[in-house]
């Protein structure tokens, strides 16, 4: 009897030590998703939420924006000339001279640079190659950071490698301008007496990881600001999720999602608590969908480019003829006008919520969002991530997960 006991305790362990690994709930298929997370990792380091701010030719105004709970605002875009960091527009200076009104508001608030966004992979392949390019690079970067009361540089090289002529030199030259990176804010750390970040806007894709070196960049990185969106869009002639959380099974299209880049990532050898997972506030949009076929998606049909979400809240109003549903295997909803056959893929407030929750459970950096201004309702959006990150922070609130609830108290 003691044996039998002694036996059936071991299991017990065993079992429970499993449980605790990251990544146990990485596939729906492979896990069971009534299965309640193990209660000690609700004390693992509280995971950040991060928004990104598109800027562009607006005028910043601290009283008229909602960042509570933010962890990390990243201010987009500044561009590269000459090696320097570059202003787009005229307001730019008086836009970023907010972050010092935005940390006066939300006492510890951190605020970066975002230099780059799609199309200037030309800028970063040039300047960082040669260390002269890189050094200018570098020490404007310092010098901005500190001018505009900031407290990183996110990098958003869209991206390293992909052009064939560079392939090999930006992947080297990228490790380089990061390690440069990390090294002079760290010594402006020391000086400063205050922690400066460097952060990766990284791609969410695999070829993405074959182009750039992760073991080496990893060193150098605060976090990756995974952009585990636009999965699917105007590119496939067949309707998709384009930001699902996991892999619907038996689908012909290559099994994008978040729990797959997420497990590419750590396979690579990044840490789990430094990626941070995408959310958009924005849908993907296709016409021509017929959804009286078997499949909800991957069927044919013509991408029309992107919705915000603000617009897709206008779309579910009574009498537009759209209608929201939820793919259970991808943890994804999507809206529907069976009369016009347009299909649109997109995050509400249920899915970035269980992004957070998939975040927290496979112990990641956290959750960002793209972007801020796109939401909608008062920041219906962002206050999802919020209101569900505050479980990590220090509340009463309920843990939702897959399958079930758990009420608790959390701790700090």
């Amino acid at each position: 009897m003691c044996k039998s006991l002694y036996t059936r305790l071991l299991i017990t362990i065993i079992t429970a030590s499993l449980l605790l690994l990251p990544g146990c709930l990485a596939n729906p298929e492979a896990a069971d998703l009534n299965t309640e997370p193990p209660e000690s990792y609700r004390k693992a380091e509280p995971p950040i939420v991060a928004a990104y701010l598109h800027i562009g030719n607006r005028v910043l105004d601290v009283r008229n924006l909602d960042l509570e709970g933010i962890d990390i605002v990243n201010l987009a875009f500044s561009v590269i000339k000459n090696n320097h960091i570059g202003l787009l527009y005229p307001t730019d200076a008086k836009n970023f001279h907010v972050a010092r009104q935005l940390k006066r508001k939300y006492p510890g608030i951190k605020v970066f640079v975002s230099v780059g966004g799609q199309g200037t992979e030309k800028m970063f392949s040039q300047m960082s190659a040669s260390e002269q390019g890189r050094k200018v690079f570098v020490d404007d970067a310092v010098r901005f950071v500190r001018s505009y009361g900031l407290d990183g540089i996110d990098v958003d090289w869209e991206y390293p490698g992909m052009k064939k002529a560079t392939r090999t030199a930006d992947r080297t030259n990228f490790t380089l301008l990061l390690a440069d990176l990390r090294a002079a804010f760290d010594d402006a750390s020391r000086k400063d007496g205050k922690k400066y970040y460097v952060t990766v806007a990284s791609g969410a894709f695999e070829q993405y990881l074959n182009y750039i070196e992760p073991l080496k960049v990893t060193p150098s990185v605060d976090y990756f600001f995974v952009m585990t969106y636009d999965f699917h869009g105007q590119w496939n002639e067949y309707n998709g999720h384009h930001t699902n959380i996991f892999t619907p099974s038996g689908k012909k299209w290559g099994g994008h999602s978040v729990a797959r880049i997420v497990d590419l990532y750590a396979s690579k050898g990044i840490p789990r608590n430094k990626i941070v997972i995408g959310a958009a506030f924005y849908g993907r949009k296709w016409t021509g969908v017929d959804l009286t076929a078997k499949s909800i998606v991957y069927n044919p049909g013509k991408g029309v480019g992107s919705v915000s979400y603000r617009n897709i809240v206008s779309l579910l109003k009574p009498g537009t003829g759209y209608q929201r549903y939820w793919d259970r295997q991808a943890y994804a909803p999507f809206i529907y006008n069976k009369a016009q056959k347009i299909f649109i893929s997109y995050d509400d407030k249920e899915s970035v919520a269980r992004k957070v929750d998939y975040a927290c459970m496979n112990r990641l950096g956290g959750v960002m969002y793209w972007e801020h201004f796109s939401d909608a309702n008062h920041n219906e959006l962002s206050k999802a991530i919020v209101d569900e990150m505050s479980l990590r922070k220090g509340c009463h609130a309920s843990l939702r997960f897959p399958g079930g609830y758990i009420a608790k108290k959390c701790e700090k």
